[in-house]
């Protein structure tokens, strides 16, 4: 394994980029021609999952997978210390468990299946990777108490939107949209982070929206596009991260459409 920097030697226990390595015992005639880093390396990341297993029982893992943005987005919309509403009351999402239940804006309460949890790290000079952003939402950015207090979610975050100007993209009311895409640079700005910071995600048994302070944030689904997005390395490594799944069909369906950055934008200016 090598590291294209001392930048990512210093991150090695999350974050490191490995690479083929020709051996030097072979005759130069027999060696391979040596390929372009941008070719061979493979930039990967740490990923922490806990999930409840068939039995009952809660895994806790430590799994090593692309560091892909189709990955990426199943671990990063919570910052830690986001309170959860759950059935026990609000709970920081740093101290839920699988098997807890979790309160939904659907109006129903939903087991949580799987938790997942990656570090984020300030912006440093490690070759493709981009610096590291959250989305603060300050206190009453949305009306009263929405949120209460400031919330800041992770870069993949999608918030409910209850609007019926969504409909001309979705033909519903509700739909999810990147929380990113609201930044005003006033009451929901775009911060980077000055210390590595963990950021979470929360798979429910039914798809739902997650009460956090006040908003309503997409629990994680892989999307009902999973053939166009993925190729077959990455879908193979994101659902060996769900290790008590045997399909993407096991998520089972969405809870409300999805709006695109571009969607939200016209749907919001219309």
């Amino acid at each position: 394994m090598s590291y294209p920097s001392n930048a990512v030697s210093r991150l090695s226990h999350d974050l490191f980029s490995s690479q083929i390595i020709t051996p030097i015992n072979l005759p130069a005639a027999l060696a391979p021609k040596p390929a372009s880093i941008s070719k061979t390396s493979r930039l990967t990341r740490r990923y922490e999952i806990a999930y409840l297993a068939g039995d009952g029982s809660i895994t806790c893992d430590t799994r090593v997978a692309a560091a892909a943005p189709e990955i990426e987005e199943a671990f990063s919309a919570f910052a830690r210390g986001t309170v959860i509403a759950t059935t026990e009351g609000p709970v920081a999402v740093e101290d839920l468990l699988p098997g807890m239940t979790a309160l939904t804006a659907e109006g129903r309460p939903e087991r949580i299946l799987w938790i997942g949890s990656m570090t984020l790290f300030p912006n440093c000079s490690i070759p493709g990777v981009a610096p590291a952003t959250m989305t603060r939402i300050t206190a009453d950015a949305f009306g009263v108490g929405r949120p209460m207090p400031d919330l800041v979610l992770g870069p993949r975050a999608r918030l409910l939107l209850r609007d019926a100007r969504s409909r001309m993209a979705t033909g519903v009311m509700t739909s999810y949209a990147p929380a990113r895409c609201f930044i005003d640079g006033v009451s929901i700005i775009e911060v980077t982070p000055v210390a590595p910071v963990t950021v979470f995600h929360l798979m429910l048994e039914r798809q739902g929206s997650i009460r956090a302070a006040g908003l309503e944030i997409e629990s994680y689904h892989p999307g009902s596009d999973i053939s166009d997005r993925f190729d077959a390395q990455v879908s193979t490594e994101l659902l060996g991260l769900f290790p008590q799944l045997k399909s993407f069909a096991e998520f089972g369906p969405m809870a409300h459409p999805r709006l695109s950055a571009r969607e939200v934008e016209a749907a919001l200016t219309f």
